[in-house]
């Protein structure tokens, strides 16, 4: 019996997520399924190459869904944090605009760290080659062949998945010119070890969850990680991604009038700062379909981090693309090729939706004056909208959560 060739290009939680959901229904079928091999071709050197930083919530229907698919669930919950859940929204003098208190119905938070080490964890022994970085894709023979800039080529490939993340080369076979667009923000990465001991004062701040202060189109965050450290993030706004990054004193000086609490926060941080320029694909990007290479997670539809739904958007495609793949293997070519496209489509009208929600969300905090008090209630009616939008009741509900939220803001504004 043939057996169905897959290079899954990109380790990260997509990759490894598309590759544990396809092994993981194969041991489930039936011995006259066709067997499926499955390459996971890594960039950096090793899973330690980089520190993975900071902090992301998964979503019921889809971080939460695939890890229950995955059959990881289990393994997540004892790194989940639902008391991470707890969130705190105010602006530059922590005059707070919206709070959630920590619910164990709410999305949990688990270190980035953590899970992908727990997603690595579930693959056998040997599904990552690390060290290889695509230099490119070719057709040969009804298969693919794969270049490597470490000079290596492989091949005999009859489908190829790009899973590398927003500088996509995967994505250049099927569109040779698009690549990410800058957002005109950069994230200054810092980290506070130990909060409790080193800044109790933060401690206090973050309350094991996030604090996310917005004012003059900056912004600085607090989020709990779950080793008891603060993963403490400062957006500040560039016309281009700067070449050379600011040093630390020179980034705390853009919030000198901000309040001794946040400024406090800044300078118990550690000294090594990463930068992030944070880059996105146009919205309702999409490109042309060719037959045996697709995208899933970033590399198909990067967005920025303002609306935390990056990594659950790749886990539901990587949950839509399995079954694809798993139907196509059953029904032949023209079937695989066909169910493929049908996953692109769809993708494409899903990223639409998540990619409104970010850019809005994103002009609601750093491009609108006065924010948050002047954008609250626009910010609010993104998220609740998006996340309702598929209930059969959601268009009735809109016209409520305009009233709710824009007449709430308006009276609270009068006397906050």
């Amino acid at each position: 019996m043939s057996t169905f060739n897959i290079a899954i290009i990109g380790a990260g939680p997509a990759g490894c997520m598309l590759t544990r959901l396809l092994l993981q229904a194969q041991t489930t079928s039936s011995p006259s399924s066709t067997p499926l091999k499955i390459t996971i071709f890594e960039a950096e050197s090793s899973p330690n190459f980089r520190a993975q930083g900071g902090t992301l919530d998964l979503h019921p229907k889809t971080g939460l869904a695939a890890m229950k698919a995955a059959g990881l669930y289990d393994e997540f919950l004892k790194y989940a944090r639902f008391d991470g859940s707890a969130m705190r929204i105010c602006d530059k003098n922590l005059k707070t605009y919206f709070s959630l208190s920590a619910s164990s119905d709410g999305n949990p938070e688990i270190d980035r760290f953590q899970l992908r080490t727990m997603l690595l964890a579930g693959l056998p022994e040997g599904s990552v080659t690390w060290g290889f970085k695509l230099d490119g894709v070719e057709e040969e023979g009804g298969k693919l062949q794969l270049q490597f800039g470490n000079g290596e080529v492989r091949g005999g490939f009859d489908l190829a998945v790009g899973a590398d993340g927003g500088w996509s080369r995967t994505r250049r076979f099927v569109d040779e010119v698009q690549r990410p667009v800058f957002s005109g923000i950069s994230k200054y990465a810092l980290t506070i070890p130990d909060v409790v001991v080193r800044a109790p004062e933060v401690a206090k701040l973050v309350n094991r969850g996030s604090l996310f202060a917005f004012g003059d189109g900056k912004s600085v965050t607090g989020q709990q990680l779950g080793e008891g450290g603060v993963d403490v993030g400062l957006f500040v706004q560039f016309d281009e991604p700067p070449r050379e990054p600011l040093g630390k004193e020179e980034v705390e000086g853009m919030f000198a009038d901000w309040s001794e609490g946040i400024r406090g926060m800044i300078r118990k941080a550690e000294m090594e700062v990463k930068v992030y320029n944070l880059h996105h694909l146009p919205e309702g990007y999409r490109w042309e379909h060719r037959k045996g290479v697709t995208l899933l997670g970033d590399a198909a539809h990067l967005m920025t981090p303002f609306a935390g739904e990056g990594v659950n958007f790749a886990f539901e495609d990587a949950m839509k693309l399995s079954k694809a793949i798993l139907e196509g293997v059953k029904n032949g070519s023209e079937a695989m090729d066909q169910g493929i496209k049908a996953f692109e489509d769809d993708m494409f009208e899903r990223a639409i939706h998540a990619q409104k929600m970010t850019n809005g969300m994103m002009g609601d905090m750093f491009f609108t004056k006065g924010a948050p008090r002047t954008s609250m209630q626009s910010w609010l009616v993104r998220r609740v909208s998006f996340d309702i939008r598929e209930n059969w009741w959601a268009p009735v509900a809109y016209p409520f959560l305009y009233a709710v939220f824009y007449g709430g803001y308006s009276v609270l504004r009068l006397f906050y």
